[in-house]
This record gives C-alpha cells, sequence and structure tokens, in this order.
C-alpha cells in the first residue's frame, strides 16, 4: 500500500508512479507485487502523525481507480522483456508513504537508512512491523536527473540554488556527497544546516544546473534549469533533458525510483524502470487520461 501526503496532494503523480512501477514489476516477474492489489492513497495531512494514521485505509479515490485502467494498456501498448531471473520482494510490504509539503522537516523517532534526519528533510517513510523507517530522496533525485542531463556533480560542477526548505537541504546535501560545488542564493529562508564552506562558490563561477526551489525565477544564470514543481502548473517540454528547462517532473520520478532502490524494496533495485523508462510512462499515461 502507497500514500501520498501532505497538503495539497490533489495533482501530486506519486499514486500513478506507484502504479506505473507496480505494473511493471509485475510484467518482469517479480513475486510478490501485482498492480491490481498494490493500493494507492492520496492523503490531505498537515501532521506527519495523522498521515501515518489515515494510510492504513484501502479506499482509493476515483481518478487513481481510473489510472490503474490506464497503466494495464500502457503495459499492453509497450510491454518490455522480463529479466532472465527476477528477485522477490522481501517479506510483507507493509505501508509505504511518500510526503510532501508541509510534512518533509516533521521528524520523527523512526529508523533512517540515509542522512534525511540530519538534515531535516524526510520525503519516504516505510511502515512494517519493525516499526517505521525513514529515508530522503529529494536530493538523490536531483542528482539522478543532472547526470541524465549532461551536468552531473562529480569533479567540482556547480549548482546555482535557493531556498531553504527540505528540498533545498536534501539537494544541497545530496550534491555536496557527490562531489559538486554550490552557489548559494538568498531565498525566502536561511539554508540551514549550511554546507562545508570549502563546496561553496560565488556568482563568478559558472553553474551547470540551476533550482530555484523558492519558485521565484526560471533562470538563475545556469546552463540548464531544473523546475522543481510537480503539481499544478509544472512547466511541460514533453519529456525531453536536451533543452535548457527541465521538468520538475524528472525530478519526482527519480525521488520515486530513489525510495524503491533505498528504503521500499532495496532488493528490487536492478528490476526497477530506469529513470527515462519511467518518465516515459509517466508522459505516455498521462496522454491517455488527458484524451491527448
Amino acid at each position: 500500500m502507497h500514500a501520498v501526503a501532505g497538503d495539497p496532494v490533489g495533482a501530486s503523480c506519486s499514486p500513478l508512479l506507484m502504479l506505473l512501477v507496480a505494473g511493471r514489476l509485475e510484467e518482469a516477474g517479480v513475486e510478490g507485487v501485482c498492480l491490481e492489489t498494490t493500493h494507492a492513497l492520496r492523503i490531505e495531512a498537515s501532521v506527519v502523525e495523522a498521515a501515518i494514521e489515515a494510510s492504513a485505509s484501502r479506499v482509493e479515490t476515483a481518478d487513481v481507480q481510473r489510472m490503474r485502467v490506464h497503466v494495464r494498456a500502457r503495459l499492453r501498448e509497450a510491454p518490455r522483456p522480463p529479466p532472465a531471473h527476477p528477485p522477490r520482494l522481501k517479506g510483507a510490504p507493509g505501508r509505504w508513504l511518500s510526503l510532501t509539503s508541509p510534512l518533509k522537516h516533521h521528524i520523527g523517532s523512526w529508523r533512517c537508512t540515509d542522512g534525511a534526519q540530519r538534515v531535516r528533510s524526510v520525503n519516504a517513510l516505510r511502515i512494517d512491523e519493525h516499526g517505521v523507517h525513514s529515508a530522503g530522496t529529494d536530493g538523490a533525485g536531483v542528482v539522478a536527473v543532472a547526470r541524465l542531463a549532461g551536468c552531473p556533480p562529480d569533479g567540482g560542477t556547480v549548482l546555482r540554488l535557493r531556498g531553504g526548505g527540505g528540498a533545498a537541504r536534501s539537494t544541497a546535501h545530496a550534491w555536496a556527497q557527490a562531489g559538486g560545488r554550490l552557489h548559494l542564493l538568498e531565498g525566502r529562508r536561511a539554508l540551514a544546516p549550511r554546507p562545508d564552506p570549502a563546496i561553496l562558490v560565488g556568482a563568478d563561477v559558472p553553474a551547470a544546473l540551476g533550482i530555484d526551489f523558492d519558485g521565484g525565477a526560471d533562470d538563475l544564470g545556469a546552463a540548464k534549469h531544473l523546475v522543481p514543481n510537480y503539481q499544478g502548473e509544472v512547466v511541460r517540454h514533453g519529456g525531453a533533458l536536451s533543452g535548457d528547462v527541465l521538468d520538475g517532473r524528472w525530478m519526482l520520478v527519480a525521488q520515486h525510483l530513489e525510495a524503491w532502490g533505498s528504503l521500499w524494496a532495496p532488493e528490487l533495485r536492478d528490476v526497477l524502470p530506469s529513470l527515462s523508462d519511467l518518465m516515459a510512462d509517466l508522459l505516455a499515461v498521462e496522454a491517455m487520461m488527458s484524451g491527448a
């Protein structure tokens, strides 16, 4: 069972991504994963405890039920060959949550699989018989998209970043951990904790990628700009990575895959859809649902 929780979540792509991944894993022959029995919920909540309690429900909205029909159509339309030896999902899957604003900084006494709680940015939970486990995949998602777009952080590549919220903190941490440098712009909130001063640069150093988490600018003077919006109105570029503006759905797709691979079902990492393939599935189903 998967739920996306926050306020608002009505336009979130997370339920559709969960159904797409479940469908592709079922297609790949992974035992223990089935599209028809994978429940995807939307939970409007401003407190994590309320979201966790509500996640025990199995009542899906009509739009999620409609998504499942279109995911099945996508699987028939674009089948992919299964691996020779698909793994099995270990144990009972439990409940999996994707957290969005304002829940990312609500840190509980959870088992953290990465450094997310240290930077106060948790966006994924797994609840099972052993308790609550947490991870933060925003930053890992940005790094994955940057690598695919040809501007990886390795070797000191500069990311120009504005923002001080959970996603910004996670991104700054992951970029630095991957070998990149940062140019921090003043935003609505100061970024804290701040990265090591050794990896901070000034405005005179060219930036390969820019992200404005405050949503105030489409151009930060970087070679490429990732628009970190994936609810409501988003910049649409047909999934292309070759342009200088990248659709924020790339970031959401990458985060979702990272949550599967690092927290929800690490044993399935090698058979998860690729970032490009899952984005293609998302675009195709969105087109189906819009009647395009």
